[in-house]
């Protein structure tokens, strides 16, 4: 079976945490040899540490970790850099996510890199991007979610910004830059060179907020939070929670479908107000507030069931607002393989996401969960660099690797 459609292409993924380790498995799903490589002094990617464990194991790690080869090398020491180099130049991308310049300081930059393997493709990801503006400042997922305009749109208007329950600058920065990686993959098909690909967190976010720019700039308005509701225009949504004490999500953004919600939660009085009537109407100030009251009230009186069938064949979308434990045995989740259970040594059997997105004819697949610190630093190293079991031991007793068997 192919591992997917990158199974012949090589990373080398020196990130931490999320953001570029993101881009990593998200590459590696679709059949990309990643190479993780992960600092023996700290004990690895902090995820390791960060993630909640069952059994004693890191469970976040064992899915941000998965589909990648583990090689634990010390890049403080000058010798485990220029193990670093001799792997670049068996490898078609690298990615990095440390703060702007580190590269630079420790003398592995892009010229460098480039100079051992010009058709590399280099991934950066940092808080500010590679510029002098963003020289050695750090830079998080949560600084990004802020200045891209994503927190100050999200939240009840009287409320402070917020910020989302998962780490989503980090997440997102790792999706755009996985596909610039692809771009500059496909670009080196043509020209032979390879190219850097300098993300700054906060960029992401930003580019999919796509109206917020043209509106300061051209109406004078600038975009305020609005509680469920889209920031912009009067449509009608919201999450309610039902009768049965579950929450359902409604979203109406026609006219036709904004008089079902009407209607379903008042009847014809309520459908046929005329402070309701149309967008105009329902702009009023408070207007949209008291549609949502009405309907909070529908929904506390009717099973969610119930709420969901009444918006069935209609252009209204309604749906349950999931937790993790209803996306297990849920029919669609199971239909698109998007739960996914498998073996690993450590954990035993574990359940995480699919492979996302999905190719119909040649779709990558989860070989493996992440593996233990170092558990693949002897295959690599001989795999890709020939080096005996002497230099592999010499270089452990040497601090500048480590194997999974210590």
């Amino acid at each position: 079976m192919s591992a997917g459609p990158l199974e012949n292409v090589r990373v080398l993924d020196v990130g931490h945490v999320v953001a570029g380790p993101f881009a990593g498995v998200l590459l590696a799903d679709l059949g990309a040899d990643v190479i993780k490589v992960e600092d023996p002094a700290s004990g690895g990617d902090t995820l390791r540490k960060l993630s909640p464990k069952a059994a004693n194991v890191p469970v976040w790690w064992k899915v941000a970790g998965r589909n990648k080869r583990s090689v634990a090398i010390n890049l403080r020491e000058q010798r485990g850099r220029d193990l670093l180099l001799d792997l670049v130049e068996h490898c078609d991308v690298m990615v990095e996510n440390f703060r702007a310049g580190a590269l630079e300081r420790w003398n592995i930059g892009p010229a460098v890199l480039h100079a051992r393997n010009s058709r590399l493709v280099l991934l950066r990801i940092s808080g500010f991007g590679q510029g002098r503006l963003g020289a050695g400042r750090p830079g998080y997922g949560r600084i990004g979610e802020a200045m891209s305009g994503a927190a100050h749109l999200t939240g009840e208007p009287e409320g402070s910004p917020t910020h989302v329950g998962f780490s989503l600058g980090d997440a997102t920065s790792g999706l755009l830059g996985a596909f610039g990686v692809l771009a500059a993959l496909h670009a080196r098909d043509q020209t032979g060179k390879g190219d850097v690909v300098d993300v700054a967190l906060f960029e992401s976010l930003f580019r999919m907020i796509e109206w917020q720019l043209p509106m300061a700039d051209s109406l004078n308005v600038v975009a305020r939070r609005r509680g469920n509701r889209f920031p912009i225009g009067s449509p009608v949504a919201g999450s309610f929670e039902a009768r049965d004490g579950r929450w359902v999500t409604i979203s109406a953004a026609t006219e036709s479908g904004i008089q079902r919600v009407l209607h379903a939660a008042g009847g014809s009085e309520l459908a046929s107000d005329p402070r309701f009537a149309d967008p105009e109407a329902r702009a009023e100030a408070g207007r949209l507030e008291e549609v949502e009251q009405a309907i909070a009230a529908w929904i506390r009186t009717e099973p969610s069931e119930r709420v969901i069938e009444t918006f069935e064949g209609t252009d209204v979308a309604a749906g349950f607002v999931y937790d993790a434990a209803m996306m297990i045995g849920d029919p669609i989740f199971e239909e698109r393989e998007m739960v996914i259970r498998i073996d690993d040594d450590e954990a035993g059997s574990l359940v995480m996401p699919g492979v996302v997105p999905r190719l119909e004819h040649n779709p990558g697949r989860i070989r493996w969960a992440g593996p233990p610190l170092g558990q693949h630093t002897a295959e690599v190293l001989s795999e890709l660099l020939g080096l005996t079991s002497e230099q592999l031991a010499e270089l452990e007793r040497a601090g500048i690797v480590t194997t999974a068997d210590n």
